[in-house]
């Protein structure tokens, strides 16, 4: 049992919402802490490095770092935490966390107020599966450096890989074309070389592989399917495939959309469509030439658009029609590429005229959530306020625009609740449609500033409630649909919500299960400078 004194444990805290304090002066806060105990095969792993992140990422290097050591019991302890809603998550080379359920990442939120310790945070580690094998070209040489597709086949599989930090999406041969995969969860898995996104990394001339799953297929419904059980090693999975292949050129120019004017020296991207819908987005990786020309060499096979992003720098978006990438190059494409639209208005904080918070309100920023219609991709950006609290926003492809009030602290949640959006009298809250150099104006955004504090938790009715369930909690003003807060609900089924404007709201509670959602529902009043404690009742019964 040696490895149990050699785990690396790094618990990663992110701040879900700001600080719990019944008023605005936190130097006075008492600090929390948390508490747990780390065993692995049910047995205590002592001698464990514990790191706690403020910033939300624990890999990310940026805020707030803390560490500990499990004692002899497997007991660790962080202390001095200003109150919050913290995310706490261990990360050991092949082990699984025991009670994962796949919420990224594997582990467990937690509200810690003012003065309290949480205590119990435990988790459980499983030694992983593995899986191994080899892959060689038709020619019998070894295949070196090249990433190995783990694809699970069950969808709650799918969410659980996906939480595994360091990704096993990067999972590679080495100089003897051998792979090995460990750390995974019992189930049910596929394993492939090559994919449909070569492209990110061919087109900066990296060889690439067609998409070949094991043993030695090229569609996916042929491929078997790889069984493993908790710690499990599966050998031989080997993989034949064809020699690395040589892509080809696509070519044309970019064209201004309003005067039909070749657009020179731009900056653009690309889009790999799966399945007809842009799937993969390569940012602002080549260069148009003087007279709107562009190339992008060595492209795999596959369907593909020229794109450009409005937050590019250039002041355009737009792409070029879908093309196909067989046997042989794409020449003479035209991208017509459109003017980004603006939006200018004022934030006015409701009710409020104190000069201190309207210096706050200079602090704050926007967040904009860019959508468009038959994209699964979205686009998010940033704006500055003035002092005056109007701003200008801005370029923004065609497409729906979501905007909030964001904080430019990225471990605290906004001081600013958004309260209303309307233009010209109409409410835009559920978000606002913009056309191709749209300039729009007089947008006015309602702000709310308050010290209140929500408390809330949940009561489970008619059976109980998964271990790691997927649970969050909304507030919003009564008889409202626009959401004002979010929070994550913690292990011991606790959420916060911080800085609240006095009035009344709807606190409601959603549970995600396997293949239902359950919804809770309650009313509460909140004061500025109180904490208001609510309980909101989840019952699991099915319905009829």
């Amino acid at each position: 049992m040696k490895y149990l004194t050699l785990l690396a444990l790094v618990i990663a805290l992110g701040s879900a919402c700001a600080p719990i304090a019944k008023s605005q002066d936190t130097t006075k806060n008492k600090g929390g802490g948390i508490t747990g105990r780390i065993t692995a095969a049910n047995k205590a792993a002592s001698g464990v490095l514990v790191t706690v992140s403020m910033s939300g990422d624990a890999f990310s290097g940026i805020g707030l770092t803390l560490k500990a050591v499990t004692d002899d019991e497997g007991r660790f302890r962080i202390s001095n935490l200003p109150a919050g809603t913290y995310f706490v998550w261990p990360f050991v080379p092949a082990f699984v966390v025991a009670e994962a359920t796949g919420v990224y990442p594997q582990g467990k939120s937690v509200v810690v107020e003012d003065g309290e310790t949480a205590e119990d945070i435990n988790f459980n580690l499983d030694r992983g599966a593995v899986i191994t094998g080899k892959v060689a070209d038709s020619a019998g040489r070894p295949v070196i450096d090249e990433r190995i597709r783990i694809l699970p086949v069950d969808s709650n599989l799918r969410r659980l890989v996906s939480s595994i930090y360091p990704s096993i999406n990067d999972i590679r041969t080495d100089d003897r074309g051998i792979y090995r995969v460990f750390g995974l969860p019992a189930g049910k898995y596929k394993i492939a070389i090559g994919d449909k996104f070569g492209a990110f990394t061919s087109t900066r001339g990296r060889r690439f592989y067609p998409q070949t799953f094991y043993p030695d297929v090229t569609e996916e419904a042929k491929a078997k399917i790889i069984e493993v059980g908790d710690g499990a090693e599966v050998t031989s999975v080997d993989i034949t495939v064809a020699r690395s292949m040589t892509g080809f050129a696509a070519s044309g120019r970019f064209i201004d959309a309003e005067n039909d004017q070749p657009v020179a020296n731009i900056t653009f991207g690309l889009s790999i469509i799966v399945d007809g819908r842009p799937s993969g987005l390569m940012p602002a990786s080549f260069a148009s030439a003087s007279n709107g020309a562009f190339r992008i060499d060595n492209l795999p096979p596959g369907r593909y658009a020229v794109s450009i992003l409005p937050g590019s720098g250039t002041g355009y978006y737009g792409e070029s029609p879908a093309f196909d990438i067989g046997d042989s190059d794409v020449t003479d494409l035209e991208a017509k590429i459109h003017r980004g639209a603006m939006i200018s208005g004022n934030v006015i904080v409701e009710g409020n005229q104190d000069p201190v918070v309207w210096a706050k309100l200079a602090s704050a920023r926007l967040e904009v959530i860019m959508s468009t219609e038959g994209s699964n991709i979205s686009t998010i950006s940033y704006g500055d306020l003035n002092p005056d609290g109007s701003f200008q926003i801005g370029p923004f492809q065609a497409g729906t625009a979501t905007i909030r009030m964001g904080s430019p602290n990225r471990n605290a949640a906004p001081e600013f609740a958004t309260l209303g959006i309307d233009l010209n009298g109409v409410d835009k809250s559920q978000g606002l449609k913009l056309a191709a150099g749209d300039n729009i104006t007089g947008l006015r955004i309602v702000a709310g500033y308050g010290t209140g504090t929500i408390r809330g938790s949940i009561r489970v009715e008619g059976g109980t409630l998964p271990a790691g369930a997927n649970t969050t909690a909304t507030l919003s003003r009564s008889g409202s649909t626009v959401v004002i807060f979010y929070a994550r609900v913690d292990a011991r089924g606790r959420f916060v919500f911080d800085h609240v404007p006095s009035g009344n709201y709807d606190v409601a509670v959603f549970a995600y299960l396997d293949n239902r959602q359950v919804k809770g529902r309650q009313p509460v009043v909140a004061s500025d400078g109180v904490a208001t404690d609510v309980s909101v009742t989840l019952n699991l019964a099915p319905g009829p």
